[in-house]
């Protein structure tokens, strides 16, 4: 949209696009999942370490080929959670659990055997933004993500991180479990080792929404038939016009607001 000179005039203008609209929303309101991982090692090699090199993995591969069955019918992240911290009665976090250690998108596999819970923040208050580079297409999105800008998100995945080294403590897991790596097998770790830990190592769970947020005031992109305003022959129906971020996974949501959208194109066709 801002390339095409929807967007905030500033913005657009520093950049030499001509502005076809001045949308101040457009890019604004960035909400995500932000997450921490707690690494726990295992007593024997049962993770998913190196499954995916050599003869392992051209052995899932033809498991996967000749039978649909095998462990490329995992989607990995198997077992999660949902968590209520405060006592309120409504789950704050939510759990991700993989059968292995990654240390990120980049560098992948921790070198151990392990597992990983990953506690995350549901309704995030941090915000941020989405902002273009140049006027290059080819050029990557500067995302201003925002995590933990506001104390209190903090605050709720330090609780999430103390549920985790629990679960990690209890006998079924315990069972195949040999120490805690990180933040540290000590089980009574000071706070500040915690904040240390999520600072070193926040990460998105891939949920971003809000950039074109659906609403009537005069910041919203899109109305409740998702028409850009101003521009109602162009509709937007994908997690950016969520207003709020929800308390779960993004995918289905996405699914159902493109449904919807079918539908009010259809009864206008």
């Amino acid at each position: 949209m801002m390339l095409s000179g929807l967007g905030p005039a500033a913005h657009l203008a520093e950049l030499g696009i001509p502005v076809i609209r001045d949308m101040a929303g457009v890019g604004k309101d960035l909400q995500d999942h932000v997450a921490t991982p707690v690494y726990a090692a295992t007593r024997d090699p049962i993770s998913l370490l190196g499954q995916d090199k050599g003869l392992k993995a051209l052995r899932h591969g033809l498991q996967y080929v000749l039978f649909g069955a095998g462990l490329l019918t995992s989607n990995v992240v198997e077992s999660g959670g949902f968590f209520d911290t405060d006592g309120d009665g409504r789950p704050d976090i939510q759990f991700h659990v993989l059968p292995v250690m990654i240390e990120n998108a980049v560098h992948g596999s921790v070198g151990e055997h392990g597992m990983e819970l990953n506690p995350c923040v549901l309704r995030p208050k941090s915000r941020g933004k989405v902002e273009l580079r140049s006027r290059d297409p080819n050029d990557p999105i500067r995302f201003t993500t925002g995590f933990l800008s506001e104390p209190d998100d903090l605050k709720l995945l330090v609780e999430g991180v103390k549920v985790a080294r629990n679960i990690l403590r209890q006998p079924a897991l315990q069972a195949v479990i040999r120490e805690e790596l990180k933040p540290g097998g000590s089980a009574d770790l000071p706070e500040d080792k915690i904040v240390d830990h999520i600072m070193q190592t926040a990460k998105t769970v891939y949920h971003p929404v809000g950039t074109c947020r659906m609403g009537t005031d005069e910041l919203a992109v899109v109305d409740t038939q998702l028409r850009v305003r101003g521009v109602p022959r162009l509709r937007i129906c994908d997690a950016s016009i969520m207003p709020r971020l929800i308390s779960g996974n993004t995918n289905a949501p996405t699914i159902m607001i493109a449904d919807r959208c079918a539908d009010f194109i259809l009864a206008t066709a």
